[in-house]
């Protein structure tokens, strides 16, 4: 009474392919996409729910193209590649004066590597309490909402998110990135 994806890979290949079934009636539906010798099922299930995307069997029989392209997506995302370029920039900010740019980092990771944090030189050497502000920001607020906007936008709309933003007491902290090369 569900969907399923099978596989088809060999140990003397470096890449497979995967498709989609229906297990109530054991018939495979829509595309078939390459794979890598990274692709697991598992993760491809979690990813697929934590996207919301619709049950396949739905998209398959109203928008091939769109299982297509939601399966190619989470297949990129899988991958141990680094291909999302990221930044992150923390700003002193206040109600009265311009935000000032304290910290920047970019850096080019895997989707499932793909983190800042505030355990920087120049973050640490905030006050607690500041330090604690700022790595909330980072960890809790902007991390976590970059990781899911990467995962649920539509990587073909060109009004795609593709940056996030969280302030408090004082402070900002903004993330910024790329899926490179797409498909």
């Amino acid at each position: 009474m569900a969907w399923e994806v099978w596989t088809d890979t060999d140990s003397n290949r470096s890449y497979g392919q995967m498709g989609f079934f229906c297990n109530t009636v054991d018939e495979s539906f829509g595309p078939v996409c390459m794979t890598d010798s990274y692709f697991d099922r598992g993760q491809f299930y979690k990813l697929w729910e934590q996207a919301g995307f619709q049950d396949p069997r739905s998209l398959h029989r109203s928008d091939d193209s769109c299982l297509r392209k939601n399966a190619r997506h989470i297949i990129k995302l899988m991958s141990w590649e680094d291909n999302i370029l990221a930044t992150m920039k923390v700003y002193r900010a206040d109600e009265v004066n311009a935000p000032v740019l304290i910290f920047e980092k970019t850096e080019k990771s895997s989707f499932d590597s793909l983190s800042f944090s505030a355990f920087e030189e120049p973050l640490e050497a905030l006050s607690e309490d500041d330090f604690d502000t700022v790595n909330e920001l980072i960890e809790i607020d902007c991390n976590d909402m970059m990781k899911n906007l990467i995962l649920t936008e539509d990587p073909h709309d060109d009004d795609k998110e593709s940056s996030v933003t969280s302030a408090y007491k004082g402070y900002k902290v903004v993330m910024e990135w790329e899926v490179l090369d797409e498909y």
